[in-house]
C-alpha cells in the first residue's frame, strides 16, 4: 500500500512531514485543514469562530470521505479521530500513521496563544485536548512514529514503512 494518512495533535508535524514525503517521493498530497480553508475561503480559526467547532469536525469528515486512493499522502486535522466513519474510510485505502508527540513539544510548537482553529469547545486547554485525543490516536494508528524526531529522520522512518 502506497497511501499514508497522518494523524496526531495539532503541531505534531502532520503537514510538515506529509508535504516533505510527497515532495521526496513525488506523491500526491492533501492537508484536510487546507481543504476546509479553501472551501470556506477563511482560516480554520475563522470557520470555527463563525460556525462552531462541531461544524469544523463535520467539515473535516466530509473532506476525508471525499478522498480516495488517488491521494497518496493525507495530513488530517487533529480532530479526524472523532469520526469512526472517517477513520474507517482512511484505513480502507491508506496506512494510518500516528505522529506521537509529547504535550510539552505540542505546546512549544503551537505557542499556546496561536490561532489554530482547534475543533474543541471554547475554554478547553491543550492539555485536556491531548488527554482526550491520545487514546483515540493510539486506537486508530496502524503505525506510530516519534514526533520529537527531526523531519529527515521521520521521512526515513516513513519511507521504511512504505517499503516494508
Amino acid at each position: 500500500m502506497f497511501n499514508i494518512s497522518f494523524i496526531g495533535m495539532p503541531g505534531c508535524g502532520k503537514s510538515t512531514l506529509g508535504s516533505a514525503i510527497s515532495k521526496e517521493l513525488n506523491l500526491s498530497f492533501v492537508d484536510t485543514d487546507l481543504l476546509i480553508e479553501k472551501k470556506f475561503e477563511m482560516t480554520l480559526e475563522d470557520v470555527k469562530n463563525k460556525f462552531g467547532y462541531q461544524f469544523v469536525r463535520s467539515s473535516e469528515e466530509e473532506m476525508i470521505l471525499s478522498l480516495d486512493a488517488s491521494t497518496q499522502i493525507i495530513s488530517t486535522g487533529g480532530s479526524a479521530i472523532y469520526s469512526d466513519l472517517s477513520m474507517k474510510h482512511l484505513k480502507s485505502f491508506s496506512k494510518i500513521i500516528y505522529i506521537n508527540t509529547s504535550l510539552e513539544t505540542i505546546i512549544e510548537r503551537i505557542d499556546l496563544g496561536q490561532e489554530r482553529g482547534l475543533a474543541v469547545p471554547d475554554g478547553v486547554s491543550i492539555s485536556d485536548v491531548y488527554s482526550e485525543r491520545k487514546p483515540l490516536y493510539e486506537r486508530f494508528a496502524q503505525n506510530t512514529i516519534d514526533g520529537s524526531l527531526p523531519v529527515d529522520a521521520l521521512l526515513k522512518l516513513t519511507q521504511e514503512m512504505l517499503n516494508g
